[in-house]
């Protein structure tokens, strides 16, 4: 399931019922921003990727819920990768059913491996192939912004009879294009500012001092050694050693010369070469922050990817999890240039890595730009890893109700505008993964009233023309969980009037998003050796989840186990955070979207965190 390459690749999604003959199915990947080009050459490469259908994921579901209900006699008690991987077995006959339609094809079998979890069947097969066996034609794509390329097919077709065995098919083809990376969340405030002298002005910049005021965040807290801290990151973006050493020197001088610990999944790049906010400004802030607020915690570098292919979510999942690994054996393959999923010219990893206990993602994709059932599949993935004890943590976007690059909004007749219905992001529109918006302080236009103001506000911020907010809102995709539904209900009713302005905007019954909120305006930190500040809530993301961080070390050292997915605990005991009533998201051509208020609200969640209020309850839950 290579949800989120960055180079070359082709994506059909199935969906159907089950009956007679061969159904045409239309591809749902959204392809309103890219010029459709000659078609592809019949030698192209492709990997195809065929998802059966899992049993048990309503069950999966329970399981999770049941382990995270603070007031269940299960909470704790998570599951191991073995017991996750036979929950979730694909459904009686449907790889028998799926080998023989392959052998009823002329594919020879031989061919077709299997993931350790028996739920993805993989294949490589040329474009000339591909096409017989889909009956399609796939063509090259460029898109109209990044340049980026795709190989894409608008159609296919498959046996009625199989709609009820198969999840999605995905084929890929292998063509780096290192140059196109995703665009980072953060945003370089392009006026560099020389650090202000401690204690800094706190309601004009945010500093590791200002964090720790704030938040009550302690800065002597022993890590465990069983406790771990992990940040995604993909190849090309990496941080800068003396970037690191000239703010560790003014902020944590304990750390002068320390190095996040690089786990390096499928190559694991990290390039020297090229300087630039592009490259170093997201990983900077990420490690300079999170290693600053959890010293002396070693915290982890998950980096994926190689110099010559751009690595994703879907590489680090099959490093953590070997069941959702495909075939893995680089060596025996049909064509001698195609690397199998998990891997690529330098490596190829799969299950080669444990999850941290703390996953911090601050990167975001629009969910209008894949499929339901694809996100549904990934989404999946998020929920076994907080089966097995993982706290999730992903920001939201900075484009108040709209997503991705350009301010992504929906249009029925365009598929993309910058006005039009909301677009929700992914994978904070996950239900199983805690969602991370932005605040910000208020300015007090009197001086001699700011260090009496100590009230957040909804993040929103303009800058060289362009307003940035914190993302939230409702998913397209996913249904609100059990555990938000009553504060969701609130939210409805204080907001009723307002939402009824803009209901034609959003799917009413979507999971709501963020969870929480943290600040995200104007992070000092140092990137290509100048100070200089950041705003977004990729910066919210790694603070939120430092804090976790340091509540798993208390954990541990009381003799418990770590946190793992802590929704249903916020959401069952809101009081434990900072209620934000102020602000609202813009997006979308709507000034005023998701406002700020008493309660959960779609824009900075249950508010931000109090750490000794959070650090209490979760130390006397089991």
């Amino acid at each position: 399931m290579l949800m989120m390459r960055s180079f070359i690749f082709l994506l059909c999604v199935i969906s159907g019922y089950a009956g007679a003959s061969l159904l045409r199915l239309e591809s749902s990947l959204d392809l309103s921003q890219w010029n459709q080009g000659h078609e592809a050459n019949a030698h192209q490469l492709l990997q195809v990727s065929i998802a059966l259908t899992i049993q048990n994921a309503d069950l999966g579901v329970e399981t999770l819920l049941r382990i995270s209900d603070p007031a269940s006699p299960n909470c704790g008690q998570y599951l191991s990768a073995e017991d996750v991987a036979h929950m979730f077995k694909p459904k009686p006959n449907a790889v028998s059913d799926v080998i023989k339609w392959l052998g009823e094809s002329g594919i020879d079998q031989s061919h077709v491996k299997f993931s350790y979890g028996g739920d993805r069947l993989s294949l490589n097969l040329s474009v000339q192939e591909a096409t017989l066996f889909l009956e399609t034609t796939f063509y090259h794509q460029t898109h109209q912004e990044t340049g980026q390329e795709q190989i894409t097919c608008q159609y296919y077709h498959i046996p009625e009879s199989l709609v009820r065995s198969i999840d999605y098919i995905l084929a890929a083809s292998p063509v780096p294009t290192h140059q196109q990376i995703p665009r980072q969340q953060v945003v370089l405030n392009n006026k560099v500012t020389a650090l202000a002298p401690l204690p800094p002005k706190c309601l004009t910049q945010t500093t590791l001092v200002c964090l720790r005021k704030l938040y009550g965040i302690p800065d002597d807290v022993l890590p465990h050694p069983n406790n771990s801290f992990g940040i995604f990151e993909p190849s090309w973006i990496s941080w800068l050693p003396d970037d690191l050493d000239r703010f560790f020197d003014k902020m944590q001088k304990n750390l002068v010369g320390h190095r996040p610990k690089v786990d390096a999944v499928n190559g694991g790049y990290l390039q020297r070469n090229q300087t630039g906010w592009m490259f170093n400004q997201e990983p900077n802030l990420d490690f300079e922050y999170a290693m600053a607020l959890t010293s002396p915690q070693e915290v982890i570098n998950v980096q994926v990817g190689s110099y010559e292919q751009v690595g994703n979510l879907d590489d680090m999942l099959a490093a953590f999890d070997k069941y959702y690994c495909g075939s893995i054996n680089p060596g025996d393959k049909k064509y001698p240039d195609f690397y199998p999923p998990g891997c690529n010219a330098t490596a190829c990893d799969c299950g080669s890595s444990s999850p941290p206990k703390v996953l911090s993602i601050s990167w975001g994709w629009t969910e209008a730009g894949f499929t339901s059932n694809h996100l549904q599949r990934q989404c999946l993935e998020f929920l076994k890893l907080g089966l097995m004890g993982t706290t999730v943590i992903v920001s939201v976007s900075d484009h108040g109700t709209a997503s991705g690059r350009g301010s992504f909004c929906i249009d029925d007749r365009t598929g993309n505008a910058t006005g039009g219905r909301f677009s929700p992001t992914f994978p904070s529109s996950c239900p199983w993964v805690t969602s991370v918006g932005g605040t910000q302080m208020p300015q007090p236009t009197d001086l001699r009233t700011l260090a009496a103001t100590t009230n957040e506000t909804a993040f929103r911020k303009e800058l060289s023309k362009q307003i940035l907010s914190s993302g939230g809102g409702f998913s397209n995709v996913f249904l609100a969980p059990p555990y938000q539904v009553p504060n969701v209900a609130l939210y409805k009713d204080i907001e009723k009037d307002h939402l009824d302005e803009i209901q034609d905007r959003f799917n009413s019954t979507g999971r709501g998003y963020p969870d929480v909120a943290v600040r995200a305006d104007d992070y000092m930190i140092v990137s290509n050796g100048e100070w200089k500040p950041v705003s977004g809530t990729s910066a919210s993301n790694p603070v939120f989840a430092s804090i976790i961080t340091l509540i798993n070390s208390e954990r541990m050292h009381a003799g418990k186990g770590p946190v793992g997915f802590i929704n249903p605990v916020l959401y069952s005991s809101p009081y434990i955070l900072n209620d934000v009533v102020t602000g609202a998201n813009q997006g979308c051509g709507v000034d005023q979207a998701f406002r700020a208020t008493r309660g959960w609200d779609a824009v900075t969640g249950l508010g931000s965190p109090d750490y000794e209020l959070m650090r209490q309850l979760f130390i006397n839950l089991p």
